[in-house]
């Protein structure tokens, strides 16, 4: 028996089902839609008019149906006259974590009950009706109720699906037997983020003539949403979607580039290295005289900088410090930070780290100067536990930039948005940067260094056409730290890693961190335990108005027995790495919240429900029953949880009766939670004084690379540390100093 198929070179996700919308479609010009396909092939007509005269149930054959999960599902199916012999699935378009996997017991059950009646899957229902609906399509045509025509009716029609935040509602015009072009028309999903995939994605239809082309990194929601939606539209202008989800191009061999600086990474401390080079120390007009080339995997530039929540700390010497009248000297900020953090003594380069903290009035002042957004008036005093020893509060400046143009709404007003005022300094930084004169090759990732023994000569590159070479006189990686890609968790991680959600981009995959290990090298595990907090999924992690749900109201939770675990009251910072940490000991790092229909928590009901996130039920076991929770177990717990509240309270956990919320008026309602990462895990390699990558820790350098950001840690990783804004500054001052080493080391030699 065949088993699941996947195609991840389609449309790669690699999060937690984020579920979408159900397809709508409209033909909005005059023409009239045909009854049936204005054409059929001999054998379908055949098919057709036998259907009813055969004793059996099926035509005998192998039928293609499409439906819409996180985007196309595609389902082969295979029948004989009564039986279905087999079923193959490509499941490319859902996520990795979980849509991918469901595909082989959704198969066996099929299979082994002969129909689609069966029992969806816990985590994963979107994908779980995808396959059903898909199935079923197929199951149609093998028994003579639906023809299958490869001819469209002429016109322009449009189609909606759920992207990552939103409907997405597409336009497509079509001949008889062509896209000719695809518009976005409709879309609230995050901005700037989204806006590659709404740029791209259209094209590469039209380009290939086909729904399976490749996502654009860091957008791979939108992008389903985008495909998904395209195909409502093709199935109203009478199309066999079948005809529409294949014939992706290989990749050519591209024209190979040399440069003088090649920067690997376009988040923070990859553009700001790459300015450095291109510039000079104050980030000024001034051009160094250098080619400077830049490559990012996302189609988009700012990588992590785009998910920090619109936070960006200063020390001294800018706007934002005579705003809030705070300022560090960058000695008694050295100092602190190693008084703090003796665990990483044998890590940090005390040298390293005071010039990268000097560099903090030249680089915040340049960029501002240049136009990145932010501005005095973004600043406000932070109080951070991790300035001394003993965890009590001192104050530094950080700024929270407007999240909304429009209203002016500050990041932070509505929880920690990292897609509001993010999005924006990811995008002007990007823009400033290419303005100074950058060469920037966005959905450009690197694949492996070139070498020629101990020294780097460049990076092999593979884009969305191509694999070529781009030579370069100095490289610099600025990759980030390890992601969450599943090599990295086997290669680096604990395994119970592997159920953190991501909540980074697709691109934040380890290169640096990986190429090192591969060549024999060193690389450091920093924290055994990273920066885990409660999350939705991979799009809604750790952010936005829905996420005061988790953060800061009062509910019952329980894990996957269906027992509660812990005091659920919610402090006044909201739930933080504390209750990450607690959902780590929960089997897959998950639990759920339930509450009932006078729970403030209704108001987000609809919106999780699109992400595949909640669930509804008539009674307690209703709901248990459809969140995949067993039932007698949740009854109990949620029957001692309204008993204490009527009494004294919890006599379990310990919640106080003020803070108990009984779940008792129908309909009720839970929402998966889970532990998750917006901050990558803390695995890097090791540099010397010039930021230069050792291949071992005390060895020599690797002649011609070099690292930033949170690929080295010499001077990062105390700094990133300290609270809300302070990672950004650390990246953006990295970034600066490995440029500053390279450029004056290029213009020396």
């Amino acid at each position: 028996m065949k088993r699941t198929k996947i195609f991840l070179g389609v449309i790669l996700s690699a999060s937690l089902t984020a579920g979408c919308g159900q397809g709508q479609s409209n033909q909005t010009e005059t023409t009239a839609r045909k009854d049936t396909p204005a054409e059929t092939t001999a054998a379908e007509t055949s098919a057709a008019e036998t259907s009813e005269e055969t004793a059996g149930k099926y035509i005998p054959g192998t039928y293609t149906g499409m439906a819409t999960g996180m985007g196309p599902v595609t389902a082969t199916v295979t029948v004989d006259t009564d039986t279905i012999v087999d079923i193959e699935l490509d499941l490319s378009n859902e996520t990795e974590s979980i849509g991918q996997i469901i595909g082989d017991d959704l198969i066996k059950s099929i299979l082994d009950s002969q129909g689609t009646d069966i029992d969806g899957v816990s985590g994963a229902t979107v994908t779980a009706d995808a396959v059903i609906a898909a199935v079923n399509e197929a199951l149609d045509q093998a028994s003579g109720k639906v023809m299958v025509s490869h001819e469209m009716t002429p016109g322009t029609y449009t189609g909606t699906a759920w992207g990552s935040k939103s409907d997405i509602t597409v336009e497509i015009q079509v001949s008889e037997n062509a896209i000719e072009a695809v518009r976005v028309i409709e879309s609230d999903d995050s901005p700037y983020i989204s806006e590659a995939a709404i740029e791209m994605i259209p094209k590469r239809i039209v380009e290939e003539q086909s729904l399976a082309v490749d996502a654009v990194t860091g957008a791979t929601f939108t992008s389903s949403g985008i495909v998904s939606a395209a195909g409502e539209a093709l199935r109203s202008a009478g199309a066999n979607l079948a005809d529409w989800t294949s014939g992706k191009k290989e990749k050519s061999q591209g024209e190979d580039v040399n440069t003088d600086v090649l920067v690997v990474g376009g988040g923070a401390s990859g553009l700001v290295a790459a300015l450095a080079a291109k510039t000079d120390t104050q980030l000024s007009d001034t051009d160094s005289g250098l080619d400077v080339m830049l490559i990012e995997s996302n189609g988009y530039g700012g990588g992590n900088l785009t998910l920090c929540g619109g936070y960006i700390a200063s020390y001294f010497g800018t706007p934002l410090n005579e705003k809030t009248g705070n300022s560090w000297t960058t000695d008694q900020l050295v100092d602190a930070l190693e008084e703090a953090n003796p665990q990483y003594t044998d890590v940090v380069n005390d040298y390293v780290l005071r010039q990268i903290v000097d560099l903090n009035d030249e680089v915040i002042n340049g960029l501002m100067e240049r136009g990145f957004y932010l501005t005095a008036d973004d600043a406000y005093l932070a109080g951070s536990g991790g300035l001394n020893r003993d965890g009590s509060t001192e104050y530094y400046t950080s700024a929270s930039v407007i999240a909304n143009p429009e209203t002016g709404e500050r990041s932070g007003e509505r929880g920690y948005d990292i897609y509001g005022g993010a999005a924006y300094l990811g995008r002007s930084l990007t823009e400033l940067v290419e303005k100074a004169g950058v060469e920037i090759r966005l959905e450009n990732t690197a694949t492996s260094l070139i070498m020629e023994g101990n020294e780097c000569k460049g990076v092999t590159v593979e884009n969305h056409d191509s694999v070529y070479h781009i030579y370069a006189k100095k490289v610099i990686l600025a990759t980030g730290y390890a992601g969450l890609d599943q090599q990295t968790v086997d290669l680096f991680l604990p395994e119970n890693y592997g159920d953190i959600i991501n909540a980074q981009n697709a691109a934040n995959t380890s290169f640096a961190q990986k190429e090192i290990f591969n060549m024999g090298g060193d690389v450091v595990k920093l924290l055994e335990k990273g920066y885990i907090v409660p999350g939705y999924n991979t799009v809604l992690a750790h952010y936005g108005e829905e996420g005061q749900l988790y953060r800061n109201m009062n509910a019952v939770w329980v894990n996957s027995a269906g027992e509660r675990f812990m005091d659920e009251t919610a402090p006044e910072s909201g739930r933080g790495t504390e209750v990450g940490a607690v959902l780590l000991e929960q089997d897959k790092d998950s639990a759920w919240i339930i509450f009932d229909s006078s729970h403030e928590g209704v108001k987000y009901i609809d919106f999780l429900q699109k992400q595949g996130l909640a669930w509804e039920g008539d009674t307690i076991k209703d709901l248990a029953d459809k969140a995949g929770l067993p039932s007698e177990a949740l009854e109990a717990t949620i029957e001692q949880y309204n008993m204490d509240s009527e009494g004294e309270g919890d006599t379990v956990y310990g919640t106080a009766k003020e803070n108990m919320v009984p779940v008792v008026t129908a309909p009720f309602y839970g929402v998966k939670i889970g532990a998750a990462s917006t901050a990558g895990i803390d695995v890097s390699i090791y540099s010397d004084e010039n930021m230069n990558i050792l291949l071992k820790k005390d060895g020599d350098k690797i002649e011609n690379l070099y690292g930033t950001g949170g690929v080295v840690s010499n001077g990062y990783i105390t700094l990133a540390t300290v609270g809300l804004g302070t990672h950004v500054n650390a990246s953006l001052l990295s970034g600066a100093y490995a440029g500053n080493c390279v450029r004056e080391s290029l213009l020396e030699e």
